[in-house]
């Protein structure tokens, strides 16, 4: 038989005849024979001549041979490659179980495929941090859902960032989140912002802990900071987060209105005024723009972390809300009662110190 100088076909355009489908199969046997039985080599030369064959045939043969592949784990990579960029129908059985495919592989399938294609990679057994993170970047909601679920994905801490921040704009993501081990405080804390109160709830349940360990650790270093002269600001920084007292004695010693409660009252009586946010802000020992955060949050959950870490009764979680023109009615400031009542002291000054420390209390929309 001589052989053909030329092949008069489109690749993928013809029917499979009866002989190329034999032929296919008995490559693929070879293919797939165990490694007592044949070596490297041999398998890749059979493994290019069967992709130069299912070039130019038809879906469901080329499927048949993906099925077979995709349990083979020293398959020929470049076989196995253009199988699983092929469409989805021949893809799905190589994306989902082959152990053939390298990371390289997939992202460069991310690329070139389709959704369906991004999707069974999301669902593979074990998802590299390279492979979630470009899969991640595309923001397609299917994907990044499929991924959350999916907890043999491993997430980077800068994909969790991302994702954290998707969530300010799609709260599906929130609780899936919430379920991932890879959640981190800081994460957890500027995710706190996007959620709904059921899961603001646990954000302040699981990471509201208290300081004792720090506090007793450090204890000391507070009168060694006291006495220099030019203390150093991230010891000073340190101690801020550590410190038992969240009123800043100082600030109600120089402020017109004394204590944090009469600020309060007085919010009450005449609004959350730029004047009184910034004495609230000083005796509280928080940031502005942390407490203008609060103060701009649709829920109550946030002002009630305020009202008891200062150490405030619940009342003036009331007068807040008054100040804010907001009807005591609402599901809202049940659910802001709620979490006061459920978080001691200790716990709410870790937040509350966390979201200043980690400048957490701004650049985010709740959902």
């Amino acid at each position: 038989m001589a052989y053909p100088e030329t092949i008069d076909l489109q690749p993928q355009q013809a029917l499979s005849g009866r002989t190329r489908t034999v032929i296919a199969r008995r490559l693929a046997d070879i293919v797939c024979l165990p490694s007592s039985r044949i070596g490297p080599q041999e398998r890749w030369i059979v493994g290019d001549l069967l992709h130069e064959i299912l070039k130019y045939s038809d879906t469901t043969l080329r499927r048949r041979v993906a099925v077979r592949l995709a349990e083979i784990a020293d398959a020929p990579s470049g076989l196995v490659r253009s199988l699983a960029i092929d469409t989805f129908e021949v893809a799905e059985p190589l994306l989902q179980n082959s152990e053939t495919l390298t990371d390289f592989d997939l992202l460069e399938i991310i690329k070139a495929g389709n959704l369906e294609h991004r999707i069974a990679i999301a669902k593979r057994d074990r998802v590299s941090e390279v492979v979630t993170a470009t899969l991640v970047s595309g923001g397609e909601y299917n994907v990044l859902t499929t991924l959350l679920k999916n907890h043999g994905a491993h997430l980077a801490p800068p994909t969790i960032d991302h994702l954290v921040a998707a969530a300010s704009e799609e709260a599906a993501y929130v609780p899936l989140l919430l379920k991932r081990p890879e959640l981190r405080p800081r994460a957890a804390m500027r995710l706190f912002w996007s959620a709904r109160h059921a899961e603001r709830l646990q954000i302040l349940e699981r990471f509201g802990v208290d300081r004792t360990l720090m506090i007793e650790a450090v204890d000391d270093v507070f009168a060694m900071a006291a006495r220099e002269t030019d203390p150093d600001p991230l010891v000073v920084r340190a101690l801020v987060f550590v410190d038992r007292r969240q009123r800043d004695r100082e600030a109600m010693a120089r402020s017109p209105y004394g204590t944090l409660e009469n600020v309060f009252d007085k919010m009450a009586r005449e609004g959350a005024t730029p004047e009184l946010l910034d004495a609230a802000s000083q005796i509280a020992s928080i940031s502005r723009p942390l407490l203008a955060r609060m103060f701009d949050d649709p829920g109550g959950e946030a002002l009630s972390v305020l009202v008891k870490a200062t150490g405030a009764d619940r009342v003036y979680l009331s007068q807040l809300w008054r100040a804010l023109g907001r009807s005591e009615t609402l599901p809202s400031f049940n659910e802001a009662m709620i979490v006061h009542d459920s978080l001691s002291v200790e716990r709410a000054q870790t937040i509350l110190r966390y979201w200043d420390w980690a400048n957490l209390g701004k650049g985010m929309r709740r959902g």
